[in-house]
């Protein structure tokens, strides 16, 4: 069976590295039978995290090999960064 490769470059700030790290094992531990099915019949790992000098020390580059699972990935972090996300000078935070 063919995937192919979901990359994502997501901002995590040097005030949330710690953060991160916390949520990226939430996340894996939820999905501990996926991960298991997954290794069963894929060589490839389920989720590798990386950085590149390239891009810069505040991203992190997730490759998954499921869609869904990075994009659940991808939302939960952004809701996970609420507000402690850093934004660029003169942005406003939009409230509900």
């Amino acid at each position: 069976m063919f995937m192919a490769d979901v990359v994502l470059q997501l901002p995590v700030a040097v005030d949330e590295d710690q953060l991160f790290g916390a949520y990226v094992s939430q996340f894996m531990e939820t999905r501990a039978g996926d991960v298991e099915r997954y290794a069963a019949f894929c060589d490839a790992p389920y989720l590798m995290i990386h950085s590149d000098p390239a891009v810069g020390d505040q991203v992190r580059i997730l490759t998954f090999q499921e869609r869904d699972a990075a994009s659940e990935f991808s939302t939960g972090w952004a809701l996970v960064r609420g507000d402690s996300a850093p934004r660029p000078p003169g942005a406003s935070r939009r409230r509900a």
